[in-house]
């Protein structure tokens, strides 16, 4: 099993100061047997080096970060804009998965502009942010696209206004990817968890319902 965790647009410290307790209790609660293989940041971090060292702590493997279009001008210019990952799956089908922030999108979070984006960079799994919108979407090509939304809650045009990550468990010995979407109700003061299946075949990936 690959544990991979989806997080980003904390924007700290502009418009937030840290990530709730409960964010940061959750994420406690989900690495206190393993470790997430690999941390996905979809940018926009702004400057928090507490966060990335946090962060760092919980991935065995890799923490893979990408620029954010707040991070050109106020964090780090320097990180790429994409990253890829690559999981070999049973029957030598490989699951590449893409990394950006997304600012390259519009209008922002455009389902079709990002497809057309991970069709043009071979990705059947396409991890992005800046919308601050959470969701897991499947098109009808079959490629899934994953925003794990702001973790700190942070504004944006089209925000939730709600912190929340995704983590990923993909079992490579069936093809298997279970997408778990944590989002804190600020109202009830408690981390909900929502679970989607997928499964990848014949070079697509297809929901399991």
């Amino acid at each position: 099993m690959v544990h991979i965790l989806c997080i980003g647009d904390s924007h700290i410290p502009r418009r937030a100061r840290d990530i709730p307790n409960q964010i940061y209790n959750k994420l406690e609660e989900l690495t206190n047997r393993t470790l997430f293989d690999y941390t996905l940041f979809t940018g926009d971090i702004i400057k928090s080096p507490e966060l990335i060292e946090f962060l760092n702590s919980k991935t065995s493997k890799n923490f893979f970060l990408v620029m954010g279009n707040m991070d050109y001008y106020y964090g780090n210019p320097d990180v790429p804009i994409y990253q890829e990952l690559e999981i070999l799956c049973v029957n030598e089908d490989i699951l590449r998965i893409g990394l950006t922030h997304g600012a390259q999108i519009k209008p922002r979070g455009d389902h079709m502009q990002l497809e057309n984006l991970a069709i043009e960079r071979n990705y059947k799994l396409l991890v992005s942010g800046h919308t601050h919108k959470e969701e897991i979407f499947l098109t009808r090509n079959g490629i899934l696209l994953v925003n794990p939304g702001s973790v700190t809650g942070a504004w944006s045009f089209v925000a939730s206004g709600n912190p929340s990550f995704i983590e990923l468990d993909i079992d490579a010995n069936n093809n298997i990817i279970n997408a778990n979407l944590f989002q804190l109700n600020k109202n009830l003061n408690e981390v909900n968890e929502f679970k989607s299946k997928f499964i990848l075949k014949r070079n697509r990936i297809q929901s399991i319902e």
